[in-house]
């Protein structure tokens, strides 16, 4: 330090007054918060809804708008027909955690009648379910998380395999999240699908709301 700088930090000292006799900032914005850059796990919730709607509507979801909803499932259902497909509510592992929700459900593939009229149907069992892939690490401006969610569901297709027996489509969903999350705050992702609609002929849109808290105890 110079002979002249160290002559201002004396004078600032003696009349009370902070000044830059620190050395340099390594960075604008400085070290992460301790409690953020020590954070080794948190509390994650998670909801994924179906949301079936009007195929045109689609181009008007917007994920930053339903992160920013107070009552998310409200305005889900203020779009159409809306329910809660899974919810997780638990700690995780932040360097790296998997959630595996899932079932094998029976869908009908084909059936026939015999001579006598017995309706014989071919089963078969699908997996469905949704998988969370979770990492999340801190950095200076605080936590950055990469959340991949794999969602398989089936729903009634409007074609019919008998009069009776609906069509089933298996909807596979692929959904991301890849930058800052906050505590407390949600992150909201989703994908719509109007290619293949629903035996009423709407869209199904899948919306995945998260949050990440503090752990509780």
């Amino acid at each position: 330090m110079s002979r002249g700088r160290v002559i201002a930090c004396c004078i600032a000292l003696m009349a009370g007054v902070g000044v830059g006799c620190q050395p340099e900032a390594r960075g604008a914005r400085g070290p992460a918060p301790v409690a953020l850059r020590d954070l080794r796990s948190a509390r994650f919730q998670a909801t994924v809804y179906e949301v079936r709607l009007p195929g045109d509507r689609i181009t008007g979801l917007d994920a930053k708008a339903l992160a920013a909803a107070g009552d998310l499932r409200k305005t889900l259902e203020g779009l159409g027909v809306t329910k809660a497909l899974y919810q997780i509510d638990q700690n995780v592992d932040l360097a790296e955690s998997r959630i595996t929700i899932g079932k094998d459900e029976p869908m009908v593939t084909a059936t026939r009648k015999t001579q006598t009229g017995q309706v014989i149907n071919a089963v078969r069992y699908q997996s469905v379910g949704a998988v969370f892939q979770i990492s999340v690490k801190p950095t200076a401006q605080g936590l950055h998380a990469t959340v991949a969610v794999e969602v398989a569901a089936l729903t009634e297709s409007p074609s019919r395999i008998m009069e009776n027996v609906p069509a089933m489509t298996i909807r596979n969903t692929t959904m991301g999240h890849d930058g800052p999350v906050e505590l407390g705050r949600p992150v909201v992702m989703l994908s719509a699908d109007a290619s293949s609609r629903d035996a009423d002929g709407n869209a199904i849109a899948c919306v995945c709301r998260v949050v990440f808290s503090e752990a509780t105890p």
